[in-house]
C-alpha cells in the first residue's frame, strides 16, 4: 500500500461500511449501498469463453489482470458524485485474498 502514497493529493477521510462483492462467469461487481455501485464485463480471447490477461503487471493486488469493459460505475462519498452507464470504460479485474 506504501505504492499508491505518492498518488494520494487531498485524503478526505474513512468511512466503514458493509461491503458487498459478487463474481459470476466473466462479470464481477461491488457494492457499498448509497456509496458505490461498480461492475464490470471481461473481454472474451479466442476460445469465446474465457477472459484476456495482462501478464506481468505492476499492479498491488496481482501480477496477472483480466481485461473488462465497464457496465456500470456509480460512486457517491466524500463530496463526490459520478454516474457512469455508457459501457465506455475499460477496466480490469483479478482474484485476490483479504488479510487481517
Amino acid at each position: 500500500m506504501a505504492q499508491l502514497g505518492p498518488l494520494i493529493g487531498n485524503f478526505v477521510g474513512v468511512e466503514s461500511r458493509a461491503i458487498k462483492v459478487e463474481s459470476r462467469g466473466n462479470r464481477r461487481s461491488i457494492s457499498i449501498p448509497n456509496v458505490l455501485d461498480q461492475a464490470v464485463e471481461g473481454m472474451t480471447g479466442a476460445n469465446g469463453t474465457e477472459p484476456m490477461y495482462f501478464e506481468n503487471v505492476g499492479h498491488p493486488v496481482s501480477t496477472r489482470l483480466a481485461l473488462a469493459k465497464s457496465t456500470g460505475s456509480h460512486i457517491h462519498a466524500f463530496g463526490i458524485d459520478w454516474d457512469n452507464t455508457s459501457g465506455n470504460n475499460n477496466g480490469h479485474y483479478s482474484s485476490f485474498e483479504w488479510r487481517g
